[in-house]
């Protein structure tokens, strides 16, 4: 069932080529990212000298003003959610194609790529669905595409969606003690669709664009990995990409994260920091999925193990500015909902110490 990952370059889709190019980098990455950085630092320094941009040091060395300067510096390094978790992130071995070259150990029943829609926005969710008529696994018999429909209407989305795309319609009357929107769609698919442990479901958004070496790498992981969940990086340019400057820059942290706060954890202690984890390209296990559940309020303390999927989702990046202001406040108020107060200091540190880092 897995491919060689040479032999996927030969696919269609300028995407794929794309995403082929940044793994054949990052297999270097241990050796790529430190000389980027060295240079960098050099080049800035070099730049300083010949600008004679720099601060005379006085003769009798450290100051009052040089110690306080040092220490709050340290301070908001410090706080950074992990401590320089990009650079960490970026510079230690990542093995992007790891999955692929070990032996299969595990068996694949069914997997169910799973794109979740209010259907409000047809035209979007239709697009994403789109990209899966040119992978090379589409007619894969143990993977099964479906659009998770959240609303009363699902026929204009069933009239434009190709014939092999099942599409999932979440009963109004269909309830649960805590799981809203999203979760609660997903909770009527896992109870519809009766997980075992041999299934596997890759949850997604509906802007959600893959591409082959996305689904390679998933069914890779799933025959020859040993974790029980695992996400991927996410970049931000299926759609409206750099249409808005200030937009597009807000999410290129995103993507710098998904190589820290996100993928540096789980390389490290096969767990993501604080539970904190994507809500699309986001791989679980169906027994896992089925003893979580999406009606509950602390899956992380469950203990299953991560790994990352190097592979990459594109997906659109916010429309406008208080389209952005909305998906952070749902991100804040989810975290600070949380029934630990921990999620939501280390949110705040973090916060303070990106301002703090700037200033």
């Amino acid at each position: 069932m897995a491919v060689a990952v040479d032999e996927l370059a030969k696919g269609p889709g300028s995407q794929w080529k794309h995403t082929n190019r940044i793994y054949k980098i990052l297999e270097y990455n241990y050796i790529v990212f430190p000389l980027t950085f060295i240079l960098t630092f050099y080049a800035f320094k070099h730049v300083a000298r010949v600008g004679e941009y720099y601060i005379d040091v006085e003769e009798d060395g450290w100051t009052s003003s040089s110690i306080f300067h040092v220490i709050t510096m340290t301070i908001f390094f410090l706080l950074q959610m992990p401590p320089f978790g990009q650079i960490l992130g970026l510079c230690l071995p990542m093995r992007p194609n790891k999955f692929a070259q070990k032996p299969r150990t595990r068996r694949l029943g069914t997997l169910r790529v799973c794109l979740v829609t209010k259907g409000t926005n047809v035209s979007t969710a239709v697009n994403s669905a789109r990209c899966w008529d040119s992978l090379s696994q589409r007619d894969n018999p143990s993977v099964k595409f479906h659009v998770l429909v959240d609303s009363e209407s699902s026929e204009e989305l069933k009239q434009q969606l190709p014939s092999y795309v099942i599409v999932d319609q979440v009963p109004k009357s269909f309830s649960v003690k805590k799981a809203k929107y999203k979760a609660r769609a997903q909770e009527y698919f896992r109870l519809k669709y009766k997980f075992s442990k041999e299934d596997w479901v890759l949850h997604l958004d509906e802007e959600s664009e893959m591409d082959d070496r996305a689904l390679q790498t998933t069914l890779d992981f799933i025959e020859r990995g040993t974790a029980d969940l695992g996400m991927g990086t996410i970049y931000y340019t299926a759609s409206n990409h750099w249409t808005s400057l200030l937009l597009s820059a807000a999410e290129v942290n995103r993507v710098a994260e998904d190589f820290g706060r996100f993928q540096l954890p789980l390389l490290l202690f096969r767990r993501p920091f604080l539970g904190w984890t994507h809500g699309s390209w986001l791989l679980i296990n169906g027994a896992v999925e089925n003893a979580i559940g999406w009606d509950t309020d602390n899956a992380a303390r469950l203990g299953y193990k991560f790994e990352w999927l190097h592979g990459i989702f594109r997906e659109q990046p916010p429309c406008t500015f208080k389209d952005l202001c909305k998906q952070r406040r749902r991100w804040f108020t989810g975290i600070f909902r949380f029934e630990q107060p921990i999620a939501g200091l280390a949110l705040t540190l973090g916060v303070f110490a990106g301002i703090g880092t700037l200033i």
